[in-house]
């Protein structure tokens, strides 16, 4: 191939930066780092490849990009016709983001069992106070619908807490059922999620956000959940009918709710879902760049996917244009 012209918005630094400057002196392409929010239609125009994510509306002059290598997992608003040039090669950070988002997940599951918050509470009450009993993930049965890197990131890591007298059964719920992974004890088709939603206590959503996931798991769903149980979403907000929640009858049937992820975000204000009485909020963080490790990762997909995108190796993490996401790490 010939040498091109390669933008990058990633704030890359120290090794992800040379692995990708490497590259770039290998081909002799003219590599240029750039903020996000400096990024130009005009510079888009003369790129061939972006490694970052840029607002999608920036884009339709890009006739040039013949690779996009995205910093986040979905890619979703890269996908819908128009955004990029048929032949571009889509590629997403899939796989980047199991670590930050799982060990979110079963801080958030510990923290909601534990009842640290009317710990913290008391604290700044200044009173000394026993919330009483608590509970564990040990002998739960946990469903996770999503099961690629973040939904098999937290089934390893969650299942240390099981004990010999009280196992921890983990399902999954996924579109394809073929094998059932390594990580998981079940695996049912997405025909079957309400009826395990109704035995689980513990549900545990990463879903991509796609026009199949929308509202998957609806307010049917969320009606036939279990007494007691606890509700998790590190995917994305459309995946959750998040509405629903509002209503009393359907959000105390839980025993903790944490969501990361919204259907509008910033969520305003004024949105009731501020006063649910035993929901977490979290202003979409489990993922971004706030774990160094993630970045690291990054770097690591771009640099290889750098390198197929010469002709050198197999690109990673490829976005398939009719799921909506990658399909495979």
């Amino acid at each position: 191939m010939r040498s091109a012209k390669v933008l990058v918005t990633v704030p890359f630094a120290g090794p992800q930066r040379e692995k990708l400057e490497e590259v770039a002196r290998t081909y002799g392409d003219e590599l240029r780092f750039c903020n996000k929010s400096d990024v130009t239609e005009k510079m888009l125009a003369q790129a061939d490849a972006l490694i970052g994510n840029v607002p999608p509306a920036l884009l339709s002059g890009a006739s040039h990009l013949s690779w996009v290598q995205l910093n986040s997992a979905g890619a979703e608003a890269y996908t819908a016709p128009g955004v990029l040039p048929d032949d571009t090669v889509l590629t997403c950070a899939t796989g980047a983001y199991g670590t930050a988002l799982s060990e979110y997940l079963v801080c958030m599951l510990l923290v909601m069992m534990k009842k640290i918050s009317n710990y913290l509470e008391s604290q700044q009450a200044c009173l000394w106070q026993d919330a009483g009993p608590v509970d564990s993930p040990a002998g739960k049965r946990m469903l996770l619908v999503g099961t690629g890197d973040i939904g098999l990131s937290f089934a390893r890591r969650i299942r240390a807490f099981a004990e010999p007298e009280h196992p921890i059964t983990l399902s999954g719920i996924r579109r394809h059922v073929d094998s059932c992974p390594k990580e998981l004890d079940e695996i049912h088709p997405v025909e079957e999620l309400r009826s395990e939603a109704s035995r689980a206590d513990v549900i545990v959503l990463s879903l991509p956000g796609t026009g199949e996931t929308y509202h998957l798991v609806s307010r049917e769903v969320l009606a036939s959940c279990k007494e007691g149980s606890y509700l998790m979403n590190a995917g994305r907000g459309s995946a959750l009918e998040t509405a629903a929640l509002q209503d009393l009858a359907i959000s105390s049937r839980f025993a903790g709710i944490w969501l990361d992820v919204f259907e509008e975000e910033p969520l305003p204000k004024e949105s009731p879902l501020y006063q649910v009485p035993n929901l977490y909020l979290t202003p979409h963080i489990a993922g971004g760049f706030h774990l160094p490790i993630t970045l690291e990762k990054i770097g690591e997909i771009a640099a290889a996917n750098y390198l197929a995108f010469h002709g050198a190796g197999h690109f990673r993490s490829v976005v398939s244009r009719a799921a909506g996401y990658a399909e495979k790490a």
